[in-house]
């Protein structure tokens, strides 16, 4: 059976909230929204095709059994797919991206984790759409990740979680929820249907070990962590070195060369730093500003730079100056009338 027009609505808007979602929380972390549209151009094929391989996997009877037809297997839009394999295959794509463009993925994960969350509330309906859950089911599971979405926000902010907290408290929220959302649902055509350990469905030992994992997660974070990051980017982020070629913003929060020596400080007080050699420094962390930093996104990294930037494989290769110094580099700022002085 294809996926119904509504199915298909719902899901591209739960995508979009979900992107939407994050944009709005990484850029709160002082990052550029730009730097979604690399992630996301990336990542949600990426999920599509592990949901669908965990699908094939799971049920591979109408595909490859005695009367099956393999080339159904590539007709997503007939349905089949398999939440976990989505997930899975999404979370290890968004690793491989953010690591290719110089993105700290810890921070990007408390980012992504509320987006996650409301964007389910617009899945669950798409579920209904399909007939696979009742209404009350579909009332109580959307309720549950509109405050879950909230109250991940609130908790972030008021108790300064980082280091990858915020998606962990997603994985007890997502995995306590899912636990009784599949009790309820027993007796039910689906449930009857599932594949069983102990007399248990498996999606809910999965939610339990989600549960688990995150409560797991959550604490040894929270023991080493009591800070957010004040570093997002790596000190030779893709994302930075593109952004700034254009003539376009920079940041002052990347990662310091340990091999520095020699510091330039731009002012008293002053977040950003600098080296002898033009290599970034890093934010102090009391420090609340955004450096250079558009606070509005105007200037972003925009859809095209995204894709170029998605699909190179070559890195980037600056040339040096006479003098040594790279001209591309993130910290080669010139030093101002501000009070700036060269230890």
């Amino acid at each position: 059976m294809s996926f119904s027009p509504a199915w298909v609505g719902l899901t591209v808007l739960g995508i979009g909230l979900t992107v939407w979602m994050t944009a709005l929380q990484w850029h709160t972390r002082r990052g550029h929204k730009g730097d979604l549209w690399a992630i996301a151009i990336i990542t949600i094929p990426a999920t599509v095709i592990g949901g669908r391989i965990s699908h094939l996997i799971t049920s591979p009877g109408p595909y490859f059994g005695p009367d099956g037809n393999p080339l159904a297997a590539l007709a997503i839009w007939d349905g089949g797919f398999g939440f976990w394999g989505g997930f899975v295959i999404g979370f290890l794509a968004a690793w491989a991206i953010t690591r290719f463009q110089g993105i700290r993925f810890l921070p990007f994960l408390d980012s992504v984790a509320p987006g996650l969350l409301l964007g389910r509330v617009a899945g669950a309906w798409a579920d209904f759409a399909e007939a696979r859950l009742s209404l009350a089911t579909v009332v109580v599971e959307s309720v549950w990740n509109l405050i879950g979405c909230v109250l991940a926000i609130v908790l972030a902010r008021r108790l300064r979680l980082g280091h990858g907290q915020v998606f962990a408290l997603y994985l007890c929220l997502f995995g306590l929820g899912r636990v009784w959302l599949h009790l309820l649902r027993l007796g039910s055509p689906a449930a009857e249907s599932a594949h069983l350990i102990a007399g248990v469905p498996v999606n809910v030992w999965t939610a339990a070990l989600t549960l688990i994992g995150g409560l797991v997660w959550f604490t040894a974070s929270r023991i080493r962590h009591r800070e957010p990051e004040t570093v997002l980017y790596l000190r030779q982020s893709r994302a930075i070195h593109r952004r700034r070629g254009r003539g376009k913003h920079i940041y002052a929060a990347l990662d310091p060369d340990p091999a520095d020596s020699h510091r330039i400080q731009t002012s008293p007080g002053s977040a950003t730093q600098a080296s002898a050699d033009g290599s970034a420094g890093v934010r102090g962390p009391g420090d609340q500003g955004i450096g250079e930093l558009d606070e509005d996104g105007r200037h972003s990294f925009g859809f095209f730079g995204a894709v170029t930037s998605a699909i190179s494989i070559v890195p980037d290769v600056r040339g040096r100056t006479e003098s040594g110094q790279n001209p591309d580099s993130p910290g080669n700022t010139r030093s101002s009338g501000s009070g700036g002085s060269v230890h």
